[in-house]
């Protein structure tokens, strides 16, 4: 019962105090937003008197100083009393980064960055394209840093999962039974999280396949749309060089099923094979219903 009094009396004594700071808080965003920020500085100033714990307002009086030619030393101070309060430390990492870089810090800078590549930062721009990294962009421990640091931008590309279906990337002629049956370009899109196809028949005829390998499940999945009303979903596995597919469709008019083996292996340097059969009996049998070689162009 004691404890439940005091709980509630500190309810009541701080209620006061955590309205001013609600209150000192938006003050200082609304004089930020105006373009007023030594006043949007002091606002937060009162809030640290209040709350001197409050990693948050540390970080954004530092941020306002140093994105407006502000004190340098009091917004290091400010960053690394955000960083000792482990107020999103990347985000403070980064700044800090920043800030030592520009101050001629470069060991500090680097230590920064390394905590950054550590946390999984992603924001490849915020990095390759910030003139403050200058001075230290040429030295070996950036290089390893901004390698990190991209491989979280790019998961996809980083994990060599995702390449086993590279050999297929490229432009293809593409034939069958050595007469050409279209064109077909092949491409990594989506940070490599996808190779994308691209396919025209001699007929004229088009199609689109979305081809990724899917972490969760282990394997790989091929979407293939064309313009003649196909729709496929393919589930694969990478083995022995190739991707090896496996489907079931139902035909609309009666309900019937169609099981489809479908197959991707290389064929020399400059070749693929694509080799596509059909049951309509459970897998009693099989039947070829495509055998096409891709043949890469000059």
């Amino acid at each position: 019962m004691r404890a439940l009094i005091l709980m509630l009396m500190l309810t009541v004594l701080t209620a006061p105090v955590r309205a001013d700071l609600d209150s000192l808080k938006s003050e200082a965003n609304i004089a930020a937003a105006a373009g007023e920020v030594d006043i949007a500085i002091g606002k937060l100033g009162q809030v640290l008197e209040l709350a001197p714990e409050d990693g948050a307002t540390h970080f954004r009086i530092a941020v306002l100083m140093m994105d407006n030619d502000g004190d340098m030393f009091d917004a290091l101070q400010h960053f690394e009393r955000a960083r000792d309060l482990k107020f999103q430390l990347s985000r403070v990492a980064y700044r800090l980064s920043r800030l030592y870089a520009r101050s001629g810090r470069g060991d500090d800078a680097l230590q920064q960055l390394e905590v950054m590549a550590e946390s999984g930062f992603g924001r490849l721009n915020l990095v390759e394209d910030e003139s403050d990294y200058d001075s230290i962009r040429n030295q070996p421990r950036f290089a390893v840093a901004l390698e990190s640091i991209r491989d979280a931008r790019f998961p996809c590309a980083a994990d060599e999962r995702h390449h086993a279906f590279d050999f297929w990337v490229g432009e293809w002629v593409v034939k069958q039974n050595g007469n050409v049956a279209g064109t077909s370009s092949v491409q990594p899109i989506l940070g490599h999280c996808t190779v994308f196809e691209q396919w025209e028949s001699a007929n004229g005829n088009f199609g689109k396949s979305f081809n990724y390998y899917d972490p969760g499940h282990d394997h790989w999945r091929q979407i293939w749309i064309g313009d003649s009303g196909s729709f496929i979903e393919f589930t694969g596995v990478a083995r022995d060089g190739g991707i090896f597919f496996t489907a079931e469709t139902v035909n609309p008019a009666d309900g019937s099923l169609t099981q489809h083996k479908f197959e991707f292996t290389v064929i020399g340097e400059d070749g693929v094979r694509q080799f596509w059969e059909t049951s309509t009996d459970g897998g009693e049998t099989w039947q070829s219903v495509w055998d096409g070689r891709y043949e890469r162009k000059p």
